[in-house]
């Protein structure tokens, strides 16, 4: 019979987590195939923190070696060195030993156990090879792994070295299954660190360098600063103090045990001077009065509730960190790695700041269009990363949205890899990086991250900025692409007709035509430039005649709709705008329109009247200044321009528009054409009224009609809301198979005084005949303004032939003084009301002069003089 089992209780040590490639995955974040990569990334991070935190431009060179079936890796710096009392604690497996870790702050890495996982990676991946380190004299070799319980065994010796200044550290792990590119790395450091120099060396065989570096053709091995450290260029040190905002009550709590873990019971005094701000011998009273029951701190054992006040307390007492203390790569750096790099044809940066809760954030983005193949740089901190910080992060731009980094460059065509979606024009190089102090991070590996909305919608402007130019490239080329293929197809059809009509000649010559009325699309074309450009090439297909009007009006507008907009067509002015009170003159052509700047205070109301030949008459009653209303004097219809600044002036100005027009259906349609879009301008709505000659208005009146005859069917929206005398007249009786005798009334048949008469009886109906009166602060500024203006002109005169004119006239204005303008709205309404020609600003100029010349008639000219010095 066996004996019953006599179970043994075991402790297993979770210090064999750092030797177990699965726990080390966890750690890490990175799969074994990354491992090799994993180590070159901490012993850089860790070399270029070294550098800094003593003050010097750091120095990095990388080694790869091949040694038979595996690779050895060595980093080295010119940091101050590592000391055998901190190796012997690395090796130390049951605590952690980090720097970082304990301290919010915007430095590498931050995992606080990366060196510890360096040691354990090579006997995870199955090597018995040592790992070397040499720094202060002292060389280093260590074997570590674990035994079947888990126990950790440290194989430690040291020896004399040569190796005084900075530290060497060599690592080996298997060739076999590693997805890694050394000089990629090497590039990547060099791209968010411009104060370092990063050297690269890959050899074949141990100690043979291979100068070609298989891992990238280019062999470059060495990449020079592109800022001077650290009285140049400037950014976050390990070695600077830390802000109270950038704290947790737990991350606060745990920096106040850790300070008495490791035997730093500090008096609560020189504790809070390391903060950030918090120096001043006032602010560190201040703070600790709060908290009369603590004096060091391991008083927190008995109270560590306190620790919530302590920090609420030194916040109170110190302003957040601006942005700029974290510092950044900027726009010439990242412009000459990629230059170095790839070759620079066209270069974008951008770069933002946010502040969240009191934690600054700093984010950079450089986009290259390149001569060579590109590559996508993303960084934290200063430090490359191993995936997308962003990937989990919605980022919206201006036209799109995307996940991620990667996911938004893709979107934009600026990905340096192309994609399914859309086939790469150019080659392109990128970089994202953002600099914060505490970052929440969605993995071991401090890669992903969560950030918050304010930092999302900044890192996607900062994207747009540097992308909008190739998105907006790419895109107008990918339309260009599909229109001219559907224009193409478009002309197949037509070209296999038998019988060409006007309308097939003229589409099928356009693109030959603009191409050349453009000189190969250099320069912009007008309409009819166009037109004579058409006429002699349809000749080869049709006998017909093109009227100018046929082709402008209905051909061009049909041929856009059909192929899409002609970029470098515009149409000649057709009308001018009248401005009041300035004399301003615009002549109505879409170039012109588009950059027109509407003036201040000076018009209210816009009046389109489709007779150019009306203009004197309304300019010789002053209508325009007695009304503050601009005249846009035209040739019928309402061209494009002239509907685009209507558009404008009730978008974005608010004015009132009206329409005055014959009593005809073609000046009905032109009311209707003003508001309503057309087929040149979907989706066009304009609040105008109509102020025109009515029919009924024109009989009651007595004017005189005329006979005509009309070759057109009356428009739908004008037909359908004829009255009945209206259809009687512009119906007409047909002659012909499109030929109507109708009868009309023009607004010529009405002499100057009715037409003037006219008009005014239309505003005053429609509310529209007040005058423009700013508010209080525009009125009076106007008139301090011209008082300053004419009571200096007006002194300048009598001291004109005395030395130091402009001195003698700055002491007259002031022993003058301010002069008080108080009531002068109130007389410029009273004078306003009767509709002068004068607009406020001609009157309040009258005022001003005025009061200007009783002031200076008081001044003491002979005292003046005397005073002056001859």
């Amino acid at each position: 019979m066996a004996l019953p089992l006599q179970r043994l209780t075991a402790k297993i040590s979770r210090s064999s987590e750092y030797f177990s490639t699965r726990e080390l995955q966890t750690q890490t974040g990175q799969p074994a195939s990354r491992f090799a990569a994993v180590v070159l990334k901490e012993l850089v991070d860790n070399a270029l923190d070294a550098a800094e935190a003593a003050g010097s431009a750091p120095e990095v060179e990388i080694t790869v070696a091949t040694e038979g079936a595996n690779l050895r890796i060595s980093v080295s710096d010119n940091g101050p060195g590592i000391g055998p009392e901190v190796v012997r604690r690395v090796l130390d497996f049951s605590v952690r030993v980090s720097d970082k870790h304990i301290y919010p702050s915007p430095t590498r890495g931050a995992q606080g156990n990366a060196l510890k996982t360096v040691v354990g990676i090579p006997f995870a991946l199955g090597l018995s090879l040592p790992i070397v380190i040499e720094s202060r004299g002292v060389r280093h070799t260590i074997r570590a792994w674990s035994d079947p319980l888990g126990e950790v065994r440290v194989e430690h010796r040291e020896e004399p070295c040569g190796k005084v200044a900075g530290t060497l550290i060599s690592v080996p792990v298997p060739a076999e299954g590693q997805e890694f590119g050394p000089t990629w790395w090497a590039e990547a450091f060099a791209v968010f660190n411009p104060h370092a120099l990063v050297k690269i060396r890959v050899f074949e065989k141990a100690g043979v360098p291979d100068l070609a570096c298989s891992i990238e053709p280019r062999g470059k091995g060495e990449f020079l600063p592109t800022a001077e450290f650290p009285n140049g260029w400037r950014k976050f040190l390990p070695t600077d103090p830390t802000s109270a905002w950038w704290y947790t009550e737990e991350a606060l709590a745990r920096l106040v045990f850790a300070y008495l873990k490791e035997g730093r019971n500090l008096t609560l005094r020189d504790f809070v001077r390391e903060f950030r701000g918090l120096s001043g011998s006032a602010k560190v009273k201040a703070v600790c009065d709060r908290l009369p029951g603590i004096s060091r701190l391991s008083d927190f054992e008995l109270h560590p509730e306190l620790v919530s006040t302590l920090l609420a307390v030194m916040r109170e007492h110190s302003r957040p960190a601006r942005p700029e203390l974290l510092g950044w790569c900027g726009e010439e750096h990242f412009r000459r790695r990629f230059e170095e790099f790839y070759g620079v044809k066209r270069f974008w940066y951008k770069r933002m700041t946010c502040d969240v809760g009191g934690v600054p954030f700093v984010l950079e983005a450089a986009l290259a269009e390149t001569e060579r193949e590109g590559s996508l740089f993303l960084g934290i901190n200063f430090s490359p990363t191993f995936e997308d910080p962003l990937a989990s992060t919605f980022l919206q731009g201006p036209e799109f949205g995307s996940y991620g980094v990667a996911g938004f460059l893709s979107r934009a065509r600026c990905h340096p890899l192309p994609s399914w979606e859309w086939e790469r024009r150019s080659h392109v190089a990128a970089a994202f990086h953002l600099v914060s102090p505490t970052l929440n991070f969605l993995d071991r590996a401090k890669t992903r991250l969560k950030v918050p909305a304010e930092v999302a919608e900044t890192a996607g402007r900062v994207l747009w900025s540097v992308c909008k130019t190739i998105y907006k490239e790419e895109k107008r080329r990918e339309r260009d692409a599909a229109r001219a293929e559907k224009a193409e197809r478009e002309r197949e059809k037509a070209l296999r007709r038998l019988e060409r009509t006007l309308k097939d000649a003229v589409f099928h010559v356009l693109p030959e035509a603009l191409e050349k009325a453009t000189g190969g699309s250099k320069y912009p074309v007008s309409a009819r430039t166009l037109f004579y450009q058409v006429r002699p090439l349809i000749q080869a297909y049709t006998s017909k005649e093109l009227d100018y009007n046929y082709f402008s009006q209905q051909l061009l507008v049909e041929y856009q709709e059909l192929f899409g907009p002609l970029q470098l067509l515009y149409y000649d002015p057709r009308g001018y705008l009248y401005e009041p009170h300035t004399g301003r003159t615009l002549a109505l052509g879409t170039r012109e329109v588009e950059s027109y700047d509407f003036p201040e205070w000076t018009f209210d109301k816009i009046l389109y009247v489709e007779k150019k030949g009306i203009w004197p008459v309304l300019q010789a009653a002053n209508l325009t200044e007695r009304y503050d209303m601009a005249v846009v004097a035209a040739e019928g219809y309402a061209t494009q321009a002239a509907r685009v600044l209507f558009h404008r002036a009730e978008r974005d100005r608010e004015y009132r528009l009206f329409v005055l027009h014959d009593a005809d259906p073609y000046g009905y349609n032109i009311a209707r054409t003003l508001r309503e879009e057309t087929r040149r301008m979907k989706g066009y709505r304009v609040d105008v009224v109509d102020i025109g000659l009515k029919l009924e208005e024109a009989v009651e009146m007595g004017l005189q009609s005329e006979e005509y005859t009309r070759q057109q069917d009356i428009p739908h929206g004008v037909k359908e809301s004829l009255t009945e005398l209206e259809q009687e007249w512009f119906v007409g009786c047909q002659v012909g198979k499109r030929a109507w005798i109708c009868r009309r009334v023009e607004l010529n048949a009405m002499s100057a005084p009715q037409l003037v008469s006219f008009i005014e009886s239309k505003l005053a109906e429609h509310g529209a005949t007040a005058k423009i009166l700013p508010p209080e602060g525009v009125v009076v500024t106007q008139a301090r303004e011209l008082y300053c203006t004419l009571a200096g002109r007006l002194a300048e005169q009598r001291i004109l032939e005395m030395l130091d004119v402009p001195g003698l006239v700055r002491r007259v204005l002031e022993q003058v003084g301010a002069a008080d303008f108080t009531g002068l709205r109130e007389r410029l309404a009273r004078m306003l009301a009767s509709n002068p020609p004068e607009s406020w600003r001609d009157l309040v100029e009258a005022e001003v002069e005025k009061a200007a010349l009783e002031t200076v008639e008081e001044v003491d000219w002979k005292r003046v003089l005397r005073e002056c010095r001859w």
